[in-house]
């Protein structure tokens, strides 16, 4: 997107005063941040595909049959993701904690899920008391990965001390993860628990997703989505893809729930690592994307 003009409703090709910045309740900020990807790379190249994706999206929700982009919905300029780790995700803290003083939900776009530190950070200046809860297939609890503390799977680990976690769809994990998570006690729901859970009756697939909500201590929670939390029949085009994810009803119903039960302020989509041609993965990402932007904005 460098040498473009910017467009405030790049994200669903809104037209303008649908994506005035000082009406829009939800700031979209792409963060086309790549430094330590470890396997397939492309990350940096994620939230220009999710809004190219998005234009080619009907905005009318058909589950809650509304238009929530009528709301507002601006575009902010893609972030400068340039210099080392520690400035880079520094510069996403100062930037995300200056759009969160303004009380809109900011929706950030990744991009690799290092940035998710920084903007948490950010996040927490204006509120302290705050949640995270991770969709993932990886724990990202190493305390440090190819010499970096701030690689993408070192992302809760550099947050667990400050803020309590919750993980859903974990199913790849260090045995130093494990036992920090078990010291900690933090609540993870494995994949495999939740296919088991949802291969039963219908009533049964909200159980999980309770209990996963009942652990969040907060009424402020922020919502990190890796998207090799959904399995790679649907979503192929990450770096580090796990068999044995979610499918896309389970997360919506998961996400929906949760802004149902707490008080979600921000949000990210991130690690989409785009296939040439391979444009479904894109416009899921795309969607889930608006999904949650419109349950912010009936927020």
């Amino acid at each position: 997107m460098s040498g473009q003009r910017h467009n405030p409703g790049a994200f669903l090709d809104l037209p303008r005063e649908l994506a005035d910045r000082q009406t829009s309740r939800v700031l979209v900020l792409p963060i086309p941040y790549e430094a330590t990807t470890t396997w397939v790379k492309g990350t940096a190249r994620g939230p220009a595909a999710i809004l190219e994706a998005s234009t080619h999206m009907e905005t009318y929700d058909e589950l809650v049959h509304d238009e929530p982009c009528r709301a507002g919905i601006h575009t902010l300029p893609p972030l400068d993701t340039t210099g080392s780790p520690e400035e880079v995700i520094d510069r996403i803290r100062v930037e995300v904690a200056t759009l969160a003083s303004e009380r809109k939900f900011v929706l950030s776009l990744g991009g690799e899920h290092s940035l998710t530190t920084g903007v948490v950070r950010g996040i927490a200046e204006t509120r302290p008391e705050l949640t995270v809860v991770q969709i993932d297939a990886h724990a990202d609890l190493r305390d440090e990965y190819e010499g970096s503390p701030l690689n993408h799977a070192c992302t809760m680990r550099r947050l667990v001390d400050d803020f309590p976690i919750v993980q859903v769809g974990i199913r790849s994990l260090t045995p130093e993860g494990a036992g920090l998570i078990e010291e900690r006690g933090v609540p993870v729901f494995y994949a495999e628990d939740i296919a088991s859970t949802c291969s039963a009756r219908r009533m049964e697939v909200r159980d999980w997703m309770e209990e996963a909500i009942e652990a969040v201590p907060t009424d402020d929670v922020y919502l990190t989505v890796d998207l090799d939390g959904f399995d790679p029949s649907i979503m192929p085009s990450v770096g580090t893809p796990e068999p044995g994810g979610l499918l896309w009803y389970e997360v919506l119903t998961f996400v929906a729930t949760l802004f149902e039960r707490r008080n979600v302020v921000a949000a990210d989509v991130v690690e989409l690592c785009p296939i040439d041609r391979l444009v479904a993965a894109d416009f899921l990402a795309a969607k889930l994307a608006y999904k949650i932007a419109g349950h912010a904005l009936r927020a």
